[in-house]
């Protein structure tokens, strides 16, 4: 029998792996209602993410976005005849981008309960350099 040595990053990896999975399965069966549903596009240029966001009043959404994450903030409107508090009917997502955007050269639009987030990849900085020998 092979013994292998079990690398401590390994299963921060397998942690945060299998939160991305069980956090993308609640979306998806609609399990966890205080979250907006959301969708993830990669585009030529960058990304869009989608937020359903229905019955949410455009000018009560915070939108806070960085090159490495977006931030979405506001109040789902009480179900008629509901008796809720506001703080109950809060979301707060937070959603990472697959690679760095250009926070400065995002946009956002709003249509019928629909946030689009379109963000552009960030141009890095790029550099050639050859080997030079040594003598």
């Amino acid at each position: 029998m092979t013994l292998m040595r079990w690398d401590g990053a390994d299963m921060d990896r397998l942690r945060e792996d299998m939160s991305r999975m069980w956090n993308r399965m609640r979306e998806d069966w609609s399990l966890d209602t205080s979250r907006p549903r959301t969708h993830l596009h990669q585009v030529e240029n960058g990304y869009v993410a989608e937020f359903e966001l229905p019955g949410v009043s455009p000018e009560e959404v915070e939108i806070d976005l960085d090159g490495e994450t977006v931030s979405v903030h506001g109040h789902f409107p009480p179900c008629p005849g509901e008796r809720r508090a506001q703080a109950e009917n809060e979301f707060r997502v937070v959603l990472s981008w697959p690679s760095e955007i250009d926070p400065d050269a995002a946009d956002a639009q709003w249509r019928h309960g629909l946030l689009s987030i379109t963000a552009h990849k960030a141009a890095g900085h790029r550099r050639r350099i050859s080997l030079q020998p040594q003598h």
